[in-house]
Formats: C-alpha cells, structure tokens, sequence
C-alpha cells in the first residue's frame, strides 16, 4: 500500500482527527532525500536507505513516478549506533498526550493516538513507524546516534524521520514524526523533540 504524501497535510489531518485514525501503523515504501546532493523531483519507492544491499525487487514501485536517480537515494550514509525495535509495541502509544504537549509548548494536549492536537498554541502532530516516502530534499541529522532527516514541506509542516534499524534485507524502517503548525511555531524544532522523545522510549532491539 503506497501513502502519497500531500501538501495538504492539515486536511488530511484534521480529516484523521474527526474519523479515527484506524490504520496508524500502516507501512509505506520509500527513501528520503540525502541533503548532500539531494534532488529535488519525485522519489520512486523503490531505494531503500542502506550501505549493504542495493534495490530489492520485492520493494514496490508507483507505476507513475519518474525512475529514480542514484543521486536521489541516501547510498551508503545510514548510520545506525542505536538499533531500535520496529514491532512488538504500539506506535500510537509511543508518545503520550501530555509528551506531545510538552514538546510543542501546548497549556493543552489532545487524545491519544497516532495523530494528536494541542491547543495554545494549536498544532497537529502525526507519528508512527513507517517506511516514508517524501518529495523535495532533506537534512540529514542525527538523534540517539542514529541517521535521522529533517523534512519541510511548502505548506509548513515539518518532519523528523529516524532510522530504527540497518537490517540488509529489509527496507529500513524508521520512526516519523510530522507537525503541522496551525499557530505560529517551529514546527522542525518540535518534530525534533518529539521524534528524540519516542526514540529514547523505543525498546532497544
């Protein structure tokens, strides 16, 4: 199953929000963008950000992307201090209401879940373990050791993906957290927080 990613991620959000997110842990194929040459068109899911396996035929592709540049693809530049779980807990349940709350600065949190709100000052927080898929360039940071990149999207919002693990037959799995700033915020600093919070609560693998 592929989840594109929209610029729209507010409405998609709050859509989320009054339905019920039932399928907070679903999977999604791809590779974020080395912010070292990194380009800035479409990403096939088809890269898999590891040094020891290149492509793997199982890995699904859209079948209306554009093909995939070497250049486009994190090669050779994960890297992995910290290997963390990527099943056996719930991923909604990583991070609390109050954690969320904490991260943004909010006087008040939201329910929990995958997808949570904040109040003064509002936002939007998404997180999961996923494999994520992004149009654009990202920074490549770190948090807990491990190779993490930073997202912005046009329409403000921000996300922090860490590597969870480097297992060469596998794409790697990493853990997302997306801000939506509604209010006047650094949506980068608290995906940041957020996503430095969930890793240290991920069990170690």
């Amino acid at each position: 199953m592929h989840l594109r990613r929209v610029p729209a991620l507010t409405t998609v959000l709050a859509l989320a929000l009054t339905l019920g997110l039932s399928a907070c842990a679903t999977k999604v194929v791809g590779s974020p963008v080395a912010a070292a040459g990194g380009s800035t068109g479409e990403q096939t899911a088809s890269g898999k950000p590891s040094s020891t396996k290149t492509s793997s035929p199982k890995a699904s592709t859209k079948e209306s992307a554009p093909k995939t540049t070497e250049g486009d693809k994190p090669s050779g530049d994960v890297k992995i201090t910290t290997k963390k779980k990527t099943e056996g807990y719930e991923d909604c349940d990583i991070l609390t209401p109050e954690e969320v709350a904490a991260a943004v600065g909010a006087a008040k949190g939201g329910e929990k879940g995958c997808v949570q709100s904040t109040e003064d000052p509002f936002s939007v927080v998404l997180f999961m373990v996923t494999f994520a898929e992004y149009e654009g360039e990202a920074r490549t940071i770190e948090v807990g050791g491990n190779t993490a990149y930073e997202v912005k999207e046009k329409g403000g919002d921000c996300t922090v993906l860490v590597m969870l693990t480097d297992d060469p037959d596998e794409i790697t799995p990493a853990f997302q957290a997306t801000v939506t700033p509604i209010d006047e915020i650094d949506p980068c600093a608290i995906a940041l927080k957020l996503a430095t919070k969930a890793f240290e609560k991920i069990p170690n693998a």
